[in-house]
């Protein structure tokens, strides 16, 4: 079992003192090994990696619950009726270790010099931030992070108001205010979704040998699309404060709203992009709403209330969405060690090609 190793970073989050490093690399044997279980299984294995590490924190016999399992496993910690924790389990070989700690970072400095409501990271009792889990059929550690549980109410795009829409736009743009002044210390790393980040071989999104899913006419299509979205990357290039951390996955689900205001979590996507590029995913699925119009007009008239939309803005913002669209055909693609990804995978793709050469014909998905 490859163990995770303390390091010491060059730099360090306030009032944080280390952290734990895993030293893994990809390798196939293992993923497919894991990958082979059924749900279920992937399920118990890494609910039993979550209370293997909960001693770090102080927190052994507390009560664990899944929450989601999709790219990463997230559980929720109940310690009592009123104390609880969010514990996030890294999927195995995705996420650079640079990476999680600079995630961890943002949020921290959020929390310490700007008024958006996100969740605080909490660090082990010997004051790190990360903490390795053995899982049965790996042969690799998994990162683990653990953060503050937010109290409040989310919304799916069919039954959230006009108004908490134009609330949560008004978070968005507030976070990319602050974004717009943040000055990265060293060692900060986070991925950049240019062109490159979204579709190159470097890419978060990059689904390695899953690409094999792809049909040759769906490649086709998602290279023209390529095409017509760097255009517009090259014209925002040119305008100033286009381009910043961003958390690259404001959808409805990750908008919590609570008796002080609109609270945002899941930050594992935290990366450098284009500002316009956070109003793309939540748009994406209100076109799906017979109300899109009203929904699209309270998030960009909320935003627009607080930070200036660009000139071109609804061109632009259709790019974006179909450049958000072709990264999760590729995401899908780069899943399907999840049984319940696997399983619907290619009809997924298919439609969202089909969006997406709507998108080539028209300028509009």
């Amino acid at each position: 079992m490859k163990r995770i190793n303390a390091l010491d970073f060059r730099f360090k989050a306030p009032n944080v003192r280390g952290f734990f490093v895993p030293s893994f690399l990809p390798h196939e044997g293992f993923r497919m090994t894991f990958a082979n279980l059924t749900y279920e299984q992937q399920i118990a294995q890494l609910k039993s990696a979550a209370e293997s590490i909960l001693h770090h924190y102080g927190l052994t016999g507390a009560q664990v619950e899944l929450l989601s399992y999709a790219n990463n496993a997230v559980f929720k910690v109940t310690v009592s009726p009123d104390v609880h924790y969010v514990l996030r389990v890294h999927r195995p070989g995705h996420k650079k270790v640079e990476w999680i700690f600079s995630e961890l970072v943002w949020l921290t400095t959020l929390n310490e010099h700007s008024h958006v409501q996100v969740p605080h990271p909490i660090p082990t009792q010997n004051g790190a931030w990360l903490v390795g889990a053995d899982v049965e059929t790996l042969d690799a550690q998994l990162p683990c992070v653990l953060f503050q549980w937010i109290e409040g109410q989310f919304y799916t795009a069919a039954d959230i108001s006009i108004d908490n829409v134009y609330q949560a736009a008004t978070f968005v743009a507030g976070l990319h205010e602050f974004s717009s002044t943040f000055k990265a210390p060293q060692g900060f790393t986070r991925p950049r979704l240019d062109s490159e980040g979204l579709f190159g071989e470097q890419s978060p999104y990059n689904p390695g040998e899953g690409a094999r899913i792809f049909t040759a006419d769906q490649k086709l299509v998602f290279a023209a699309v390529e095409d017509r979205v760097r255009t517009v990357f090259n014209e925002l290039d040119a305008l100033p404060h286009s381009f910043g951390v961003i958390h690259a996955d404001f959808l409805p689900k990750n908008f919590l709203f609570t008796p002080t205001g609109v609270a945002a979590i899941d930050f594992d996507d935290v990366s450098w992009g284009y500002y316009l590029y956070d109003l793309a995913p939540t748009l994406l699925l209100f076109k799906a709403e017979s109300r899109y119009a009203e929904l699209r007009e309270a998030w960009l008239s909320g935003y627009a209330s607080v930070r200036a939309l660009p000139p071109r803005h609804a061109d632009y913002l259709e790019a974006f969405m179909a450049a958000r669209h072709l990264a999760s055909c590729r995401w899908q693609a780069g899943h399907l060690h999840n049984p319940r990804i696997r399983e619907h995978a290619a009809e997924v793709i298919a439609h969202r090609t089909e969006d997406l050469r709507r998108f080539l014909d028209t300028g509009s998905l």
